[in-house]
């Protein structure tokens, strides 16, 4: 049986892990499911139809699966959906989806620092980190291993690939592809994670490919259809440069710009 202390209100309908740990103060509402392992430290607000899975860690003052931000809300049954092995710091917000039936999602092992939010509707991949007081808007898409530093934000609808990084204090409305490093008020694309990548074992023929990528993309003022083209001629065509390559051709935002500066054709 969970372990919830006296001070807690924990609503009938919320399905709890035997080993659930529930701290002072906490508020559970109707219609959540919270996995084994998981522990709500004190004054922690779980809106109604959250579900998180296994080994989340949620401190003092963060409040997940709340009512959307959105004045288009119209008080709908919609979702939050966080995996396993999270943590999220004192302050941390997180709002479902605005309309009927829609899910934010959260996946495995993220850590969000303290104040750091993510609106409705967004969808965060496994071990993303958000920095002290860094957010996301409606509808954004995280990729896997992204690091979004401190107190930098990123517009609605916008997207970032698999191991980018936002640099501290940045703002874009722009999408940051795979790999890559933006830096600045849609400043553009400053460089890619090599460290990233070499910390996570990619080989160094790999490493030399996102290079080449980067080089062609950012540093050579091409317009987005003659940097593909000179992609596909001379950077072999290894997984990681193919997925450049999809999120590029899939963006409908458009992709920072390179030192050339001005926004991609």
């Amino acid at each position: 049986m969970a372990n919830i202390h006296p001070t807690a209100i924990v609503d009938p309908s919320a399905k709890l892990a035997d080993d659930v740990e529930i701290g002072p103060y906490c508020l559970v509402e109707h219609d959540v499911e919270i996995g084994a392992g998981s522990r709500l430290m004190g004054h922690c607000n779980i809106g109604a139809y959250t579900t998180m899975g296994t080994g989340n860690t949620v401190y003092p003052f963060a409040s997940l699966g709340t009512d959307p931000e959105d004045y288009a809300f119209s008080g709908t049954v919609s979702y939050t959906q966080i995996g396993n092995d999270n943590r999220f710091r004192e302050g941390v917000t997180v709002n479902r989806g605005t309309k009927e039936g829609t899910v934010t999602k959260i996946g495995d092992g993220c850590f969000m620092m303290a104040n750091s939010h993510v609106a409705h509707n967004c969808q965060v991949g496994n071990r993303v980190i958000f920095v002290p007081f860094s957010g996301i808007a409606g509808y954004c898409e995280i990729g896997d291993n992204c690091l979004i530093s401190g107190l930098a934000g990123i517009h609605q609808f916008c997207r970032m690939g698999r191991m980018a990084v936002l640099s501290g204090g940045s703002q874009i409305s722009m999408d940051l592809p795979p790999f890559m490093i933006g830096d600045g008020r849609n400043g553009g694309v400053r460089g890619f994670n090599i460290v990233g990548m070499r910390r996570n074992g990619f080989p160094p023929e790999t490493i030399r490919a996102i290079k080449d990528v980067y080089n062609i993309f950012f540093r050579q003022g091409l317009n987005t259809t003659n940097a593909i083209a000179k992609v596909l001629a001379e950077v072999p065509q290894l997984p990681e440069v193919t997925e450049f390559l999809d999120f590029v051709r899939s963006s409908k935002r458009g992709i920072l710009p390179g030192d050339h500066h001005g926004k991609r054709a």
